[in-house]
């Protein structure tokens, strides 16, 4: 998976991370001294960034200039999700959620380009539930979908 993103791509992966609690500010704080790092003169939206606290982080990505790429966008996002599910920062609701997020987020698109439709073997049907077992293995099938997209994610924002 290639990993042609701009800044502004990042950010707004970041804003929806933040609001599904993949990330916390602390991360938008180290990808943004990571750019301080390798800039001789880091733009101002960069130290806005830097010293962001968790109740302004996401304001301050919204200030990141250029235009959004939102497949750009949710493909970090999705390799934001496979990091967080892998280490147990969400379960698989919280890997749905980043689902309904990427589709609200660009409503128009069909399903396969928001990539994270977990589907539950609903047609399995048990007094009108899911088994846990039709449950881990839609996560199962859907983190094997995601794992390509950790490619995606700037290496300051992985978890390991």
């Amino acid at each position: 998976m290639e990993n042609q993103h701009s800044n502004s791509d990042v950010a707004h992966a970041l804003i929806l991370a933040l609001k599904y609690n993949l990330l916390g500010h602390e991360s938008v704080r180290k990808w943004a001294d990571h750019l301080i790092e390798i800039h001789d003169e880091p733009a101002p939206w960069l130290l806005d960034l830097s010293f962001c606290t968790a109740n302004d982080a996401a304001y301050h990505l919204r200030g990141v200039p250029g235009d959004v790429c939102k497949q750009n966008a949710h493909n970090i996002l999705f390799g934001m999700a496979y990091d967080a599910h892998r280490t147990g920062a969400i379960d698989a609701w919280g890997l749905r959620d980043v689902g309904w997020a990427a589709y609200d987020d660009e409503p128009d698109t069909i399903p396969d380009h928001w990539g994270l439709n977990l589907v539950f073997a609903i047609e399995t049907h048990i007094d009108g539930y899911a088994t846990i077992v039709d449950v881990d293995s839609a996560v199962a099938e859907t983190m094997k979908r995601l794992k390509p997209y950790v490619e995606t994610v700037p290496h300051t924002l992985r978890r390991g």
